[in-house]
């Protein structure tokens, strides 16, 4: 193998070959391997139905808290989640903490 240019040492003292932005650290990896998940699918599958729970949570969160509509959809919201087995007790939203 040949020598390095000087340019390319330049280069490959920013690049940073452990940790890619694309894989997080590992992260999902550790999961898989900690929860005994059979494929790493799992996980991220998991991980954009909570992304999208989290944001339909803080749509629901700006709406008037006596509004029936709101009432109503955070009943379905945790119904649903609880058919999912995501949740495993049925709980209402906190108004106040």
């Amino acid at each position: 193998m040949r020598k390095h240019r000087f340019h390319e040492q330049k280069l490959l003292k920013k690049t940073n070959f452990l940790n890619y932005k694309r894989e997080r650290g590992h992260r999902d990896a550790t999961v898989t391997q900690r929860y005994l998940l059979v494929e790493r699918d799992d996980y991220k599958k998991y991980n954009g139905i909570c992304l999208m729970v989290q944001k339909l949570v803080n749509i629901i969160k700006q709406m008037d808290p006596r509004d029936p509509y709101r009432s109503e959809m955070t009943d379905m919201l945790l119904d649903k989640l609880w058919r999912l087995a995501t949740v495993m007790v049925k709980l209402k939203f906190a108004e106040h903490l």
